[in-house]
């Protein structure tokens, strides 16, 4: 693409690659804790529909560096994030990343495993399915997605 093409892009698109975040879509997870206070407490969070990365990169910044730096922090205090997408992501420091199929049930015990009993604090999603053009279509992949992310959210409240 030439210089007219990058020109063109929004605002947030070139804040979020000059702070070095991986999308623009850091930002709404960043508003919506700012908004909601939604990171308080948190020491156990999934990341669902997670490439490519950005929402992962907010809570590795917000949940897991300030607790590694802390000096009062023992080794297994910090925060455990998992991150789950079909697609490989570049490693983010303090996130363990499962390749896999959040519809899959085998993919949940992956999680669960990870989480070691505990009950999860924070489940985020900002995945949505490719678009066909077929509104029927699409709606009801749409709609499989959503009873998805539902089902494993209740898996993980119920560990």
């Amino acid at each position: 693409m030439g210089k007219a093409s990058r020109d063109k892009r929004d605002i947030y698109y070139r804040k979020a690659k000059e702070e070095g975040w991986r999308a623009r879509s850091a930002f709404k997870l960043l508003q919506i804790d700012e908004e909601f206070n939604i990171f308080e407490g948190v020491k156990r969070v999934v990341d669902l529909c997670a490439a490519p990365g950005s929402w992962s990169q907010v809570l590795s910044r917000k949940l897991y560096l300030p607790a590694k730096l802390s000096p009062g922090t023992k080794d297994n205090d910090p925060p455990l994030i998992v991150a789950i997408d079909l697609q490989p992501m570049a490693p983010i420091e303090g996130v363990i990343q499962v390749q896999g199929d959040i519809t899959n049930a085998k993919t949940a015990e992956v999680v669960i495993r990870h989480f070691d009993g505990c009950k999860a604090d924070l489940v985020v999603c900002d995945g949505a399915p490719d678009v066909t053009g077929l509104h029927d279509m699409d709606e009801f992949v749409q709609s499989q997605l959503i009873l998805a992310v539902s089902f494993l959210e209740k898996l993980l409240e119920l560990i």
